[in-house]
């Protein structure tokens, strides 16, 4: 994870190569095609396409933030 930024309930995930702090598309196509297959809504962005999106809704409880939460770590995890 090269950066998080977040503006209100958006948060943007920057995933880059740990070894060379390059961009890392490849990988946040993995992340988001894990989590679009295991029902999570989450948008790939940035100018190398390396950058994951979250937007919940403003009314999601805690707890199902924390299970899409656990749905992305997953994916980043067996990446």
């Amino acid at each position: 994870i090269g950066d998080v930024r977040g503006r209100g309930a958006m948060v943007a995930v920057e995933l880059v190569d740990p070894a060379t702090g390059a961009p890392d598309a490849a990988l946040t196509a993995k992340v988001a095609a894990h989590a679009h297959a295991n029902g999570v809504l989450v948008l790939t962005c940035g100018t190398y396409g390396n950058v994951i999106r979250f937007l919940p809704p403003l009314t999601i409880s805690d707890d199902l933030l924390v299970e899409g939460l656990e749905v992305v770590a997953e994916g980043l995890r067996n990446a």
